[in-house]
């Protein structure tokens, strides 16, 4: 059996050019049925995940509208807090230095002028004292309490022997009172 070819050279090639033509034709347009469907997933994907994040970014924003009223009342309340704290560190308990200064003031002195200095931590007092030794007692008895220092002590408040009006200045150590 014999085969005849009368097909040409050129018409072989073009045959050859058409079959390879239709395989790259068939691979692009199931190419791009794929890209097609990936892109279609892809965009479904991008608004289901824009949904989910519009409804967290939703409720985000609730909690924090909730939070920021009581994050604004923590705010006040803390800030009260410090005011009080400061407050409490600035107390100096004056009573308590009047019950010793009254223990150990002699009962013939009697005081008309009593000036506390919370800044300075400075005490005045002014008074008459029946007696010169009341008074260098009474002195010396402040001059004993470890909550007055430096006590200034004039002079001419022993030149007199009986009926001395007095003034004693002293500072005061706010860590003993």
């Amino acid at each position: 059996m014999l085969t005849l070819n009368l097909v040409s050279a050129e018409q072989k090639k073009e045959i050859k050019l058409r079959h390879l033509y239709g395989f790259i034709k068939k691979i692009s347009l199931t190419l791009i049925v794929i890209a097609i469907v990936i892109a279609i997933i892809l965009l479904v994907a991008k608004i289901v995940l824009q949904l989910k994040f519009n409804n967290i970014v939703e409720q985000t924003t609730l909690v924090t509208k909730n939070n920021q009223g009581y994050n604004s009342k923590v705010r006040e309340i803390n800030g009260k807090l410090g005011f009080i704290a400061k407050i409490q560190d600035e107390y100096i308990p004056w009573s308590n230095l009047i019950k010793k200064l009254a223990a150990i003031t002699p009962a013939d002195i009697n005081f008309s002028y009593l000036k506390l200095d919370a800044q300075d931590k400075t005490i005045s007092l002014k008074g008459k004292a029946k007696f010169r030794d009341s008074l260098l007692d009474f002195k010396d008895e402040m001059a004993a309490n470890p909550v007055f220092q430096d006590i200034g002590f004039p002079i001419k408040n022993i030149l007199e022997k009986e009926n001395i009006d007095f003034e004693i200045n002293a500072k005061l150590d706010s860590t003993k009172i």
